[in-house]
């Protein structure tokens, strides 16, 4: 995964550019940060301890990044493009424009979930981390809107309002992909993507009906 930041310095905002390939060893580690960073977040945890807990030097570490917080960056920013490039490969596997919007929103929320509450409080408390999902989630609003357009182009979508159904269709996956909702509805998470993609694509209205019911019907 070819991730880095342009700044070293932890209150700068971490955009992405391409950067050296990582050896199998640091994949590797970087594997292994993001399993404690994910379940413990950053703010708990030392240099030290987590080149002892990796089996490998600092110097490795900070060969990767110059300071915790980077390490932190660098490995969500990494992350985060691989949920992007998951997102795309969905979409880019679907059979119809409808699908592929949903397909695409799917991963995100299936490799976010194995977050913990530590995590996501550090991402809220620290700016950059923030700067850089709010980032991601604008990447893949429009990577939706994209495809929405697109379909309007094809005439296979109505005129919809392309940056409203994007961002309501990640609100919906995201929603309906939450495990407690899951067991209170009864439904597996493919089964609930499914129910998704089928409100995305058909709606609410029955086609033999000329009308919709009104609530006095």
């Amino acid at each position: 995964m070819l991730v880095t930041m342009k700044s070293s310095s932890a209150s700068a905002a971490p955009p992405l550019e391409p950067a050296r390939q990582y050896s199998e060893r640091e994949e590797h580690i970087l594997d292994g940060l993001e399993e404690i960073f994910l379940r413990e977040g950053f703010r708990r945890v030392t240099v030290g301890g987590l080149a002892a807990r990796l089996h490998c030097s600092r110097r490795t570490l900070y060969a990767l990044a110059p300071s915790k917080e980077q390490l932190f960056l660098l490995v969500m920013g990494r992350l985060l493009l691989r949920v992007r490039e998951m997102g795309r490969e969905a979409s880019d596997a679907a059979n119809a424009i409808p699908e592929a919007v949903v397909r695409a929103m799917a991963p995100g929320v299936t490799e976010i979930r194995k977050a913990s509450a530590l995590y996501s409080a550090d991402v809220e408390g620290f700016a950059p981390a923030k700067r850089l999902l709010e980032e991601h989630q604008r990447e893949r609003i429009e990577d939706a809107r994209e495809t929405i357009e697109e379909g309007i182009r094809a005439g296979v979508l109505r005129g919809v309002h392309s940056r409203l159904v994007s961002e309501a269709t990640l609100a919906a996956v995201q929603r309906v992909m939450d495990p407690e909702l899951l067991r209170e509805i009864d439904l597996s998470v493919s089964e609930a993507v499914d129910e998704v993609e089928d409100l995305f694509l058909h709606g609410l209205l029955n086609p033999r009906k000329k009308r919709p019911a009104s609530k006095k019907d």
